[in-house]
């Protein structure tokens, strides 16, 4: 047994660099599948995902409207654009929602998560910069965003880079379940109190004496921003992500449980979920998803500004 066993690990040894699938070398094993060694930060998928690109295009095209709704009603004053964004707002937490969790998804297939993570906190530095300080001196109003998507998913990504060893050892559906329990647990942290299914835990009241952790949820009846997702509970949306990430990269369900027994692989979908011609514009435009997201408002601010300068000269 111990002789079987060590040519089986020589075998293995000698084709570290095979593709799955291949063969072993001199015909041995026959009708075994080569799986190489399992690698917990492998290379990213082989093929991307389109369905996932797909829908978080649809969700940026969804996020993308609903901010020019606001900017025609409240820089504007159209009518029509006040009247849109209020019949939108109530959906916005359902887009929002899925376009976190497919960043979540996607974290998993970064070459480089922590990197990306700390990209995302310059970036969102720079938004928090530029809304706060920039944007009342040209004359935009309510626009401050303190804690934004941007910014919860900059968070998310970064301390999911540093744990990921440990999210790695959670079973698939362990954390799944988990962060569907926290995320309903810390629903209604901004009303002062934990809890569901008629469970009520009130949270001290000095959490909510200013907006120091308005960044956590906990932040006054008066605190007002633009664009706020505080980590409780939107990270758990992220988290959750990261654990379908992990059963789409490791599809088979003997291997849904802590992922070390197995390599990546990218066959865990049905095919057209990789075709590129499926729904190409949205499958673009959710590939083009951060730019799209950090140039709209000012890009279109800039073209109702010349067009309403046209407008007039021609009147």
């Amino acid at each position: 047994m111990d002789a079987a066993a060590a040519q089986l690990n020589a075998a293995i040894g000698a084709n570290a660099g095979q593709a799955p699938g291949g063969t072993y070398p001199g015909g041995a094993y026959p009708g075994v599948p080569y799986q190489p060694p399992y690698n917990p930060y492998g290379p990213p998928m082989l093929r991307r995902v389109q369905l996932i690109d797909v829908i978080r295009g649809i969700c940026v095209l969804c996020m993308v409207c609903f901010h020019c709704f606001f900017v025609l009603g409240s820089q504007f004053e159209v009518a029509w654009g006040t009247n849109l964004y209020a019949f939108f707002k109530p959906a916005q937490p359902a887009f929002a929602a899925i376009f976190i969790l497919i960043a979540g998804i996607c974290a998993r297939f970064s070459r480089d998560v922590r990197k990306r993570g700390f990209l995302l906190i310059g970036i969102a530095a720079g938004i928090t910069a530029a809304t706060v300080l920039l944007l009342p001196y040209l004359g935009f109003q309510d626009m401050r965003v303190w804690f934004g998507v941007i910014h919860l998913l900059a968070v998310s990504t970064l301390l999911f880079g540093l744990l990921k060893r440990l999210f790695d050892v959670i079973p698939s559906f362990v954390g799944l379940i988990l962060c569907l329990f926290l995320f309903f647990l810390f629903a209604p942290v901004g009303q002062g109190y934990l809890g569901m299914f008629g469970i009520h835990i009130d949270l001290p009241a000095g959490l909510y004496q200013n907006n120091a952790l308005a960044f956590l949820g906990f932040c006054t009846p008066e605190f007002e921003a633009f664009d706020h997702f505080p980590l409780l509970p939107y990270m758990f949306i992220f988290l959750f992500g990261t654990f379908v990430g992990k059963m789409i990269r490791n599809p088979y369900p003997k291997r849904w449980g802590s992922g070390r027994r197995s390599g990546w692989d990218d066959e865990g979908l049905p095919e057209f979920c990789y075709n590129r011609s499926f729904m190409p514009f949205f499958g673009f435009l959710g590939r083009q998803a951060l730019p799209v997201y950090l140039l709209h408002v000012p890009v279109f601010y800039g073209l109702v500004y010349i067009v309403r300068a046209l407008l007039s000269i021609g009147s």
